[in-house]
């Protein structure tokens, strides 16, 4: 989900760094910079509408690295200090955003706020702002309970496999098998049992599945995908980035298959998305658009071998970068023509479908040339 505005979170961390004795060498208008003593952060401060642990993640990713730019910009000696904020986060995902800092950006200082008084700090000097989470009433945890989510992470990857049984292997890549329960829809998703069960009984709860002729099959394709369209809507947090030393037209195909050629351990996975990957698929209609790569999430060296600069600057960005909030079914899929990792023929249908510019006409191309088999037969 892409980032919300975040001049509030600000405000609320200036006033708390004041409060805890810290002083603002920047405006909270601008990237924070505060000082107490002989510790000093650059601060960095990204916001989302959901306090979700996939929503929170890719921003935590994108506040580190540059928090980090921030502070290798500065003169003197500045720890950077990345913080992400959202109404409400559960302490479970602020213990999960802490581990997840540790383990890929050690010396980072994280904090994690929300609206309500919740604030979880790790860095020297910052533990002293720490609050718990405020009570919450016991009627409302009960009356906020929301029906599950059919296009989850794990859903959307299961959906893909079904409808990817009909599609060719060169658009997107999924296990090849006759699928006749959940039980061996988990089998080749890999899975829980449960998970898989709950997501195929939403779809026949909901007409979508078909469990005739020995096997399950998604009917009333073009409704289902409709819902799935509105959903994908707010799937991804969208960072420019720059090239370090810019190169020729192939230079974002080649840096892409060097870095997939490399299987380095704890390497976050990545692909080309949106035009740039229907065009590898052939199926490009639109020229001229922005080239985007989807990253599971943004670690300096990552950027740095595929030559990429992410912080802040006045030149125009000659790409994006996607952190998708459904990371499985972005990556479980892709496929490699020539090496080159990029989106399924699904995702890349899904991404444009919503795009401004010509990415409804992008779209429809996609449906003729590649989705027809999934409207065939149709129920």
């Amino acid at each position: 989900m892409p980032a919300v505005r975040s001049p509030v979170f600000r405000r609320i961390l200036a006033n708390l760094f004041r409060k805890g004795g810290w002083r603002i060498l920047r405006p909270a208008a601008e990237d924070l910079l505060i000082q107490a003593g002989r510790h000093k952060y650059a601060v960095e401060v990204k916001a989302a509408s959901e306090g979700r642990r996939d929503r929170l993640i890719p921003l935590l990713s994108q506040a580190i690295l540059e928090a980090q730019a921030s502070a290798r910009r500065l003169p003197s000696p500045v720890a950077p200090l990345a913080i992400v904020a959202s109404k409400r986060v559960p302490e479970s995902v602020a213990e999960h955003l802490h581990r997840f800092a540790e383990q890929n950006a050690p010396g980072v200082a994280v904090g994690v706020i929300d609206s309500v008084g919740f604030r979880s700090f790790a860095g020297a000097g910052l533990e002293a702002l720490n609050a718990p989470p405020a009570r919450r009433p016991p009627k409302q945890i009960i009356s906020s309970q929301h029906p599950p989510n059919l296009f989850s992470d794990l859903n959307q990857w299961m959906l893909k496999i079904l409808l990817g049984q009909r599609l060719p292997e060169r658009l997107i890549s999924v296990p090849r098998l006759q699928i006749r329960n959940a039980s061996q829809l988990a089998q080749a998703a890999r899975v829980s049992g449960m998970s898989a069960s709950r997501f195929v009984n939403q779809l026949a709860d909901r007409g979508f599945l078909d469990k005739g002729q020995g096997e399950l099959k998604i009917v009333r394709v073009e409704e289902l995908l409709d819902l799935w369209i509105a959903d994908n809507r707010t799937a991804a947090n969208e960072i420019p980035a720059r090239w370090i030393i810019k190169g020729g037209p192939d230079q974002l195909l080649a840096a892409l298959r060097e870095y997939a050629s490399r299987k380095i351990n704890n390497q976050p996975p990545c692909c080309l998305g949106l035009f740039s990957a229907a065009d590898a698929l052939g199926l490009g209609f639109v020229r001229g658009a922005l080239p985007h790569i989807y990253m599971e999430r943004l670690t300096l060296d990552s950027m740095t071998r595929l030559g990429l600069d992410f912080s802040k600057s006045n030149r125009p960005a000659d790409l994006m970068v996607r952190i998708p909030a459904n990371p499985k079914a972005v990556f479980g899929p892709l496929v490699e023509p020539e090496g080159i990792p990029v989106s399924d023929v699904l995702q890349v249908w899904l991404d444009v479908s919503m795009h401004p510019g010509r990415g409804r006409e992008q779209a429809r191309e996609i449906r003729r040339r590649a989705l027809s088999s999934l409207f065939q037969n149709r129920k």
